[in-house]
């Protein structure tokens, strides 16, 4: 058995996709980050970062935060979604890795960035969304190989980038045709559906 404490954030979404995928059963925790519930210390002595999403695992007495390591965390303890041999488990973590560390950092930038507050930043804004959208087409390059981002098989490379970007709109899939039929094929798996319903 598991808890997990998220709010309806990507970084939320990928956690509960793999609990689902994985059929590990557990129990969500609201966290409600517009309240700053993730600042109490109620919360602190489970995450002093105050960040959400975390997990505690009963079974191993083991209490963990930022989404991909805990992604990488289920698939070792259930076995399921990274590869067996090291050729196609090195590139499951490379693209994984791509998007967690230069994507989403990426973008949390901008996100501080686009506040009102920093309105005289709005060029180097612009360079950022630049570098994201062509670092998406290596994405959209890789989907027009493979059916998913690690080569055939569906792992948690998939579950880490999935929620970023889900929700974008038309444009953005008008523009990258085979990460829009990537997104297509994920949205109609059921334990994607459930993760993403969760909160």
């Amino acid at each position: 058995m598991m808890d997990l404490y998220t709010d309806n954030t990507s970084n939320g979404h990928r956690v509960a996709i793999m609990l689902e995928e994985c059929e590990i059963e557990y129990q969500v925790h609201k966290v409600n980050l517009r309240r700053g519930e993730q600042k109490q210390a109620r919360f602190l002595k489970l995450n002093p970062s105050g960040r959400i999403p975390v997990i505690v695992d009963h079974d191993e007495s083991v209490v963990l935060s930022q989404s991909v390591a805990i992604l990488l965390y289920l698939s070792d303890k259930t076995e399921k979604f990274i590869p067996k041999d090291m050729a196609n488990k090195a590139k499951m973590l490379e693209w994984l890795c791509f998007h967690a560390t230069d994507i989403a950092t990426t973008s949390g930038n901008i996100f501080y960035l686009n506040n009102s507050e920093w309105l005289g930043y709005r060029d180097a804004v612009q360079r950022l969304n630049d570098r994201i959208y062509d670092w998406y087409k290596h994405f959209d390059q890789q989907l027009s190989k493979h059916q998913y981002l690690a080569g055939d098989d569906y792992t948690i490379a998939d579950i880490t980038v999935f929620p970023s970007i889900m929700s974008n709109d038309m444009t953005f899939f008008e523009q990258y045709k085979h990460m829009a039929r990537w997104r297509d094929d994920l949205l109609v798996r059921p334990a994607v559906q459930r993760g993403l319903s969760v909160i």
